[in-house]
């Protein structure tokens, strides 16, 4: 079993390895790189992760985790739905802010560079929806949101987001620009009357 200590370790690598991937891409970067920016020995670093492969798909993995993990508990708790998806908005426009585009370029020069990778593009496609449209139906069944259907709305705003996330690389949007379209999917949804806890999404 992995000591706090060792756990602690493997989100501190997790965390500068996001750094790295999203400034230099997936391919380009090594085990050797992943060495140098988290002051760890070779063995110090294969300790916890056999590859860069690992790595790059841990760190999707355990960002999709943790939304599940918060998203379960705070239905749990009867948090409003349309709070939760605020703080989903809010997420993605700090990532964006942080130089999510980058991650998501990474992400594809990862698909392209391992042939056995477009199962774990759609698999992470897949999971991404079926929380979406998780949430939108707890949001209807609240009659916080609108009536839709629930698999093409959970489609369109999972696929909008990355689509933000990756033109994000390219095109430097500006906060309002963001803010804008990310409330306008919060807009677009909720039922009349229903107030978002905030003006902006950030």
């Amino acid at each position: 079993m992995m000591t706090n200590k060792g756990e602690q370790t493997k989100a501190e690598i997790l965390t500068i390895s996001k750094q790295i991937f999203s400034k230099n891409g997936f391919s380009s970067v090594t085990m050797s790189d992943l060495c140098e920016a988290t002051g760890l020995s070779r063995g110090g670093l294969y300790r916890h992760f056999s590859s860069t492969k690992e790595v790059f798909t841990v760190l999707f993995e355990s960002d999709k985790d943790n939304w599940q993990t918060e998203m379960d508990n705070a239905m749990q708790k009867g948090i409003p739905a349309l709070q939760m998806l605020e703080v989903y908005l809010n997420q993605i426009q700090k990532e964006i802010h942080d130089g999510a585009g980058g991650l998501s370029l990474a992400l594809y020069d990862f698909v392209q560079s391992k042939q056995e990778s477009n199962s774990f593009l759609d698999a992470r496609y897949d999971l991404g929806v079926n929380m979406m449209k998780s949430l939108l139906h707890y949001g209807q069944q609240r009659g916080e949101f609108k009536s839709f259907n629930l698999q093409t709305e959970a489609e369109h705003i999972v696929i909008f987001l990355e689509g933000l996330k990756t033109a994000s690389a390219v095109i430097p949007f500006s906060d309002e620009v963001i803010s804008r379209q990310l409330n306008h999917i919060l807009e677009r949804i909720k039922t009349e009357g229903v107030h978002n806890e905030k003006k902006s999404c950030i």
